[in-house]
């Protein structure tokens, strides 16, 4: 956990005064849905325990920003329309953020900050997504009440993450860490997505599980799964998203075209998938602990089977698939692991019945120390206080 005293006092050491302000907002989860946002399907995401921590106060027109372990940097809020400067990433999205808020109407203003992040390198939590969430929602609080909606808050990260950081990505990580607790989404009107904020209440604990690697030169693997898509939505239909092809019967559709086998799996994951996500929605909702894992084991199969993302061929020993493999013969009926994000590398997601956690944990203790994080769903997106002067 973060040292919040020590973060005040480098607040304090480097801007020569007490901070205005408190925040923190949090990382996300992908419970459900692998590889369906991208063809405007459903998901299940929750905002992360793990935090970037914040100490803010109000300046006139320049941002200026210190993270741990790094540089400070310094901009103008009126030097924020150049999305190709060369600077830091964390430099680069805020820029992003304030630019798009403006271009939206709202009012924008300069702070000072000073940053540090309990979310650990290769944790699959989507640090760049925080933060981009953390920047909105100073914003949204020193200059406009703290009413800019979370949904404008997830699509201005996404707009500075795509423009400004230049990294292609959904809004599924920006809705996870720009709402609370767990969430439903149905992207199928992708401008304007359904979320729906479904309290998670299920007896159990989640571990993140890393495995070795990083997710660098996995690109190609990672296009591959959307490309395939929409190649089959077109050859169905002429349609662009598997999301507009109609269901009815579409399995065995996809089963008699003339395309190659791994084409005809990745399609219909996605159909698994939105089942999956609908009958765990379900589940939370109706606190049906049996029935929600048995989805978390359907998707894992369909992730590992039809868009085999769970490892990097060759690359079995310590890949996602292994740990899956081996926490899945211990744990037993006690619990469920998952692929968690992209695949191929990254992390695990375990869901563990609460009564099997301490002979769980021993069992990471012994197996993968420091490869490991216990963590749970946040009943907050942000946290903010103004504090004593």
């Amino acid at each position: 956990m973060v040292n919040e005293e020590k973060l005040l006092e480098n607040y304090k050491n480097r801007f020569k005064k007490n901070p205005e302000y408190y925040i923190d907002a949090g990382g996300r989860f992908e419970l459900l849905g692998n590889h369906t946002d991208h063809n405007h399907g459903l998901c299940l995401v929750a905002n992360c325990s793990l935090r970037i921590k914040a100490f803010v106060s109000k300046e006139l027109n320049f941002v200026t920003i210190k993270s741990t372990g790094y540089n400070a940097f310094k901009f103008c809020i009126d030097d924020i329309s150049d999305s190709n400067k060369k600077e830091s990433p964390t430099c680069s999205l805020a820029r992003g953020v304030l630019f798009k808020l403006k271009s939206l109407g709202y009012k924008i203003g300069g702070f000072s900050c000073c940053i540090t992040s309990e979310i650990p390198d290769g944790s699959g939590v989507s640090s760049s997504a925080a933060i981009e969430s953390l920047f909105g929602y100073i914003i949204s609080y020193l200059y406009n009440d703290g009413k800019i909606p979370s949904i404008v808050i997830a699509q201005v990260g996404q707009f500075s993450e795509n423009n400004y950081f230049h990294k292609p990505c959904g809004l599924l990580d920006q809705i996870g860490t720009s709402f609370p607790n767990a969430n439903f989404i149905n992207f199928k009107n992708i401008s304007e997505p359904l979320v729906e904020t479904i309290k998670f209440n299920l007896p159990v604990t989640l571990f993140l599980i890393k495995s070795e690697g990083n997710h660098s030169n996995l690109t190609p693997l990672y296009a591959a799964i959307p490309n395939g898509m929409y190649k089959v939505a077109n050859l169905l239909e002429n349609k662009q998203y598997l999301a507009d092809v109609n269901p009815t019967g579409v399995i065995d559709k996809i089963k008699s075209l003339n395309i190659d086998e791994d084409l005809k799996k990745i399609s219909i994951h996605f159909f698994i998938e939105n089942d999956n996500v609908l009958k765990a929605k379900k589940a939370i909702e109706n606190n049906d602990l049996e029935s929600f894992l048995k989805e978390v084991r359907s998707s894992q199969e369909s992730s590992k089977n039809n868009i085999q993302n769970t490892f990097v061929k060759g690359e079995y020993e310590g890949s996602p698939q292994n740990i899956v493999d081996n926490v899945t013969k211990f744990i037993g009926n006690n619990g469920a692991i998952r692929i968690h994000g992209g695949g191929f590398k990254g992390t695990t997601l375990a869901f563990i019945k609460n009564e099997f956690v301490d002979t769980f944990e021993k069992y990471l203790k012994k197996n993968y120390l420091g490869k490991y994080y216990r963590v749970h769903i946040s009943d907050s997106a942000v946290n903010f206080k103004e504090l004593c002067k």
